[in-house]
């Protein structure tokens, strides 16, 4: 983990280099060997193999062989919860699941490089699974943002539990007689702890890898890019990476459930403590945008997947994202991702609207908010017949290229966070054709939707149980605000939208109107319609205010008050 100052050594001229010890060089029995480092005759002169000699439990500092779990406690904060052999576990609190790392289950032979590794968590994991060596590398930079935060003890915990694991066998440089902070166990595994920046990893001094995690450090600095193709230059294989993501949280937007549900690409600067209360996130990036900057740095096979769907605090704001470059299939990240592939492709949408020359100044100030901070360019159709209006607009988009059509009416409330579900949940649900908002009609009718029987019978009985899931499959619905897939409109027959009069031709009770023909052509031709059962949309409707008998106040709609006239209860 880095420090703000970080990366002094380039932009301070008079800044001391970093010292950052040697390791160009093969000790007898190192791993290194496969694949090899990049040697250099002067580091093989001042490090000949022959020279190096094993001393088991040789490490400058040790304390005396007290019982590891009261060494444990005497130390003053723990950032991984660690079990330990003797079922001894460290008191930290992370990760928080480790499943949703999508850490391979075998990494038998594997070098690993482990950035930010902190109690080291995830080395000991790797070594648990097999793998040939793990380099360790952190700056002890971070303290959570708390100024009252015990002051890190560097490597004191990493070392215990490396003691606790069996790693006591230390290679010494025989010059004098220091420790070369690699260690191995009787299995032949090793293990290596640096203090450095990620900024200073190269081949020459750390080598290559197979493997490297790159866990809750990547919001820590201040160059993104630059920091994940120091990486992506030493490595020849997977990548593993854990960050704080704004999908679901934006210190700027309003904080929880303000973020950017919609796959955006984008991350958001701190120069201060806005996220987290921590002077030490300098950006966080959304999923998809951290997904494309590991493709920028070389990896490709890129997924993304979050730690929650639905996060109920900021520590469960996080995001992974895995690449390689050797093509291979991780079952793992597999699982956690469904296809394996990156979140799906962002939705590019724009909205319709078919109007009256008159309408509801509220329902244009949500436009406003609703669609023009999310860019959705809307256009407004006019004309006698609202379906041969509304399918002109549909059109005009589809042909503008857009992958989804979102229609709204003009006496709709609704709010930004309401077309943001609906695009998530379009993106979330490739089989859907059509997702439409629940809403009431006017007066005393219920939702505007339809739901049939096994056999195709209209339903005259629905339990609100049946909304519980996030989406319902409906047979019609209503145009307040709904989405349509354009590739799924593309395959409808025209006209969508067609009123028919009823079997004596007459416009009666039994005619099919615009928009239920169109939701009847779509179960025609097999489509798939849902509900959005959690997109709860108004419904403007005019009404009319009267003084009561007892100067309470009484409410009519304006149909009632044409068919019945006055309410019989108003002040006389």
């Amino acid at each position: 983990m880095v420090e703000r100052n970080d990366l002094n050594s380039q932009e301070n001229g008079n800044s001391k280099p970093r010292e950052v010890p040697s390791v160009s060089f093969s000790p007898q029995g190192s791993p290194w060997g496969s694949p090899p480092l990049k040697r250099t005759a002067a580091a093989a002169a001042v490090h000949p193999n022959e020279s190096l000699k094993s001393t088991a439990g040789v490490t400058k500092g040790d304390e005396p062989k007290r019982d590891i779990g009261l060494r444990m406690l005497d130390l003053p904060y723990w950032y991984h919860k660690i079990e330990l052999p003797g079922e001894i576990t460290t008191p930290g609190w992370s990760p928080i699941d480790a499943a949703k790392y999508g850490i391979p289950n075998d990494l038998t032979g594997k070098r690993v490089l482990d950035i930010g590794a902190w109690d080291g968590y995830w080395t000991w994991e790797a070594l648990k699974r097999g793998a040939k060596e793990v380099v360790a590398i952190d700056d002890f930079s971070d303290t959570l943002g708390k100024s009252d935060q015990p002051a890190r003890t560097k490597w004191n915990t990493f070392d215990l539990c490396r003691e606790a694991f069996g790693f006591t066998q230390c290679d010494v440089d025989p010059k004098d007689n220091q420790p070369l902070m690699y260690w191995h166990n009787d299995k032949n595994q090793w293990v290596r702890r640096i203090e450095m920046s990620v900024y200073d990893i190269s081949e020459d001094t750390l080598g290559r890898f197979d493997v490297v995690f790159f866990f809750g450090t990547i919001y820590h600095l201040k160059h993104l890019m630059l920091a994940l193709e120091k990486i992506s230059a030493v490595c020849d294989g997977e990548i593993y990476i854990e960050s704080a993501v704004l999908d679901d949280y934006s210190p700027y937007r309003g904080g929880m459930g303000k973020g950017y549900a919609n796959n955006d690409m984008l991350a958001e600067f701190y120069p201060g403590d806005q996220f987290a209360s921590n002077k030490g996130n300098w950006w966080v990036p959304t999923i998809q945008c951290l997904a494309a900057m590991v493709d920028a740095a070389g990896f490709k096979n890129i997924s993304g997947w979050a730690l929650t769907d639905t996060p109920a605090e900021l520590s469960q704001c996080r995001g992974f994202v895995y690449g390689s470059k050797t093509g291979a299939q991780n079952s793992n990240v597999e699982k956690l991702t469904g296809l394996g592939a990156a979140r799906p492709k962002s939705l590019s949408v724009a909205a319709v609207m078919s109007v009256p020359r008159l309408g509801f100044q509220d329902n244009s100030f949500c436009v406003i908010e609703g669609l023009v901070p999310l860019k959705i360019p809307i256009i407004k159709t006019s004309g006698a017949y609202w379906g041969q209006c509304l399918e002109r607009g549909i059109q005009q988009r589809i042909d503008e290229g857009f992958d989804a059509v979102l229609t709204l009416d003009y006496d709709t409330i609704f709010t930004k966070e309401d077309v943001e579900a609906l695009v998530r949940l379009m993106t979330e649900h490739p089989e859907a054709d059509a997702i439409v908002a629940m809403q009431a009609g006017r007066g005393d009718m219920g939702a505007l939707m339809t739901m049939k029987t096994r056999s195709g019978q209209v339903r005259s009985v629905i339990s609100s149980e049946e909304f519980k899931p996030d989406v319902k499959k409906i047979a019609t619905g209503h145009f307040g605000l709904t989405l349509l897939r354009t590739e799924s409109l593309m395959r409808l027959p025209q006209p969508w939208f067609w009123a028919q009069p009823d079997g004596n031709n007459q416009w009666g009770p039994g005619k099919v109107d615009d928009d239920i023909y169109f939701w009847k052509q779509m179960e025609k031709h097999g489509m798939t319609v849902y509900t959005a059962n959690r997109v709860v949309l108004g419904h403007l409707q005019l009404m009319v205010k009267w003084l009561g008998s007892d100067l309470e106040s009484v409410f009519q709609t304006t149909s009632d008050f044409r068919d019945n006239g006055k309410p019989k209860n108003i002040w006389k």
